[in-house]
């Protein structure tokens, strides 16, 4: 069965108010029957869109909260995690968050490094050291694809993203809930994808994943949380129509043409 929801705790999503975030919220609500939602973001209530989301949530019968907060800061977030109430404890840890910034491998910067790790790595590892004493039901972590296939200009956000990883295999080892999904691309526009153009989506395409729409990419998360002994999965869109298949998945397939999202 999915990751079960105790309808008296709290989930909490990183990055809650950017677009992933939104459509896990919403698949929380209506799916997953999620009735205290805990959405953290650098924007928070002031993000565009944040007011209609908390009224469509409300609508949706869960009682959600919509903040601000680094949650690469130890201290905003524990500050956080303390405001939580007891009457609805945190059981749920959900980390979206991300961001991009992207250089060629010879030509980063610290402050490449530091932008991406920071929100990705930092957080992650905060959220792991302040709640590793509770009894969360799930600690998710939304990785990349490009930790495991590589992908050009990414260096910083491969390495961030592997380090999502290894915290999740670090904690199935010490018996703690762990499940990191390294996605591949969503057909929806993000925050992280608003520049990719028809030149990017082509070099994409060649190596065997195709953009999967929010319905595909949702169905996946469930499948995904139904393998609780599996510490990192890849849930992706892979596909060789047309393409050389790429070596990294030359044994997932053995036909010349396969069309299906897979974790």
């Amino acid at each position: 069965l999915p990751v079960a929801f105790d309808p008296e705790g709290t989930v909490l999503i990183t990055g809650g108010t950017g677009v992933l975030g939104r459509e896990l919220a919403r698949h929380l609500a209506t799916h997953h029957h999620a009735r205290h939602l805990l959405l953290a973001s650098r924007s928070g209530p002031t993000a565009p869109g944040a007011e209609e989301l908390l009224e469509e949530l409300t609508t949706l019968g869960a009682q959600t909260t919509i903040t601000t907060c680094d949650t690469s800061n130890y201290n905003d977030l524990a500050t956080l995690l303390d405001s939580i109430p007891a009457e609805h404890p945190l059981t749920t840890v959900i980390h979206t968050a991300g961001v991009l910034h992207d250089a060629t491998l010879t030509t980063l910067t610290p402050e490449h490094l530091h932008t991406v790790l920071t929100t990705k790595t930092d957080t992650a590892l905060h959220l792991h050291h302040l709640t590793q004493h509770l009894n969360l039901h799930a600690f998710i972590l939304y990785s990349s694809a490009a930790a495991t296939l590589g992908s050009p200009g990414q260096a910083n956000y491969a390495a961030a993203n592997a380090t999502l990883d290894a915290l999740a295999t670090h904690r199935h080892t010490q018996g703690l809930p762990a499940l990191s999904l390294a996605w591949g691309l969503w057909e929806q526009t993000t925050g992280m994808t608003n520049h990719l153009n028809h030149t990017h989506h082509t070099r994409l395409n060649r190596t065997g994943l195709h953009p999967m729409t929010t319905p595909e990419a949702l169905t996946l998360y469930d499948t995904a949380t139904t393998h609780t002994h599996h510490p990192t999965l890849l849930p992706a869109h892979l596909t060789t129509h047309h393409t050389p298949t790429p070596p990294l998945l030359q044994n997932l397939t053995t036909t010349t043409h396969h069309h299906t999202p897979t974790t």
